[in-house]
């Protein structure tokens, strides 16, 4: 909430009409509405599993309790599942963006940027579309899709921060001979992109690595436990991404006027 208070005071703070402006605006928009919609549906799906498992006796005991709980939490599950699927992609959008920004005059970094984003995009409504009839079937074999469309996050995200830290290399290689030590705001600018960007590959490799290790887990066993917990984690560390855009468009010109120096030079 504190991350998208800032972020949208930042950038209402900047006159500026044009599209990337109003673009960047709706994106963050969109990525609270769906925060704010997974956080609900989780919230009321566990507070109707308590009060169906606890508070609502059934004939055939607990367990009875327990299945129709899950069977009534099959649609708030849906709920949860497509907003998550959205927040991913604005996150993955928002990386593929801030090396666009940087490669702008790259047609073939540019298209590849493009191909690789819309596979992601369409792996991950294919495994959100899986995921809705597994749960309305109570059928959990999505293994395969999970997987995939979890990498191909990982993918854009390892290939946008590359792209961006040979970016910074490129900069820091040209302006080092005149700045010496110091380090221009452009070069600070893309160290946090580069360093955003390796922390959010750490939390989609550990996920990975924990739904690997929890195939053949136990329910409610540790490793079942740390997955779920590491699962909300990657689901908040995807929904904060934009608001770093909000650092790059909001010191656009900066960008612009170091390079526009080195053209000079």
């Amino acid at each position: 909430m504190l991350a998208f208070i800032i972020g949208m005071h930042i950038i209402l703070q900047k006159v500026d009409n044009g599209r990337a402006h109003k673009a960047l605006i709706a994106l963050l928009l969109a990525a609270f509405v769906l925060v704010a919609l997974t956080t609900c549906a989780a919230i009321a799906n566990n507070l109707l599993i308590v009060k169906l498992s606890l508070m609502v006796s059934l004939s055939g005991g607990l367990l009875a309790q327990e299945m129709a709980a899950g069977l009534k939490g099959e649609a708030i599950n849906v709920l949860e599942e497509w907003p998550e699927s959205f927040i991913f992609l604005i996150a993955d959008t928002a990386i593929v963006w801030r090396a666009w920004a940087l490669w702008a005059e790259n047609r073939v970094i540019k298209w590849m940027l493009l191909v690789i984003l819309l596979a992601d995009i369409g792996v991950n409504i294919a495994d959100a579309v899986v995921d809705t009839k597994a749960d309305l079937s109570f059928i959990q074999n999505t293994v395969t899709l999970d997987w995939l469309s979890t990498v191909l996050n990982l993918a854009v995200n390892i290939v946008a921060t590359l792209l961006i830290a040979y970016r910074a290399w490129t900069h820091h290689q040209t302006t080092h001979a005149i700045l010496q030590s110091k380090r221009t705001p452009v070069e600070v600018i893309l160290l946090l992109m580069i360093e955003s960007g390796a922390i959010f590959g750490v939390v989609q490799v550990t996920n990975i690595t924990f739904d690997a290790l929890d195939t053949h887990a136990t329910e409610f066993s540790p490793v079942d436990t740390a997955k779920s917990l590491l699962a909300q984690l990657y689901i908040y560390s995807a929904v904060l991404n934009p608001v770093a855009l909000v650092i790059l468009i909001h010191t656009g010109n900066t960008y612009e006027h170091s390079f526009h120096l080195e053209d000079v030079t």
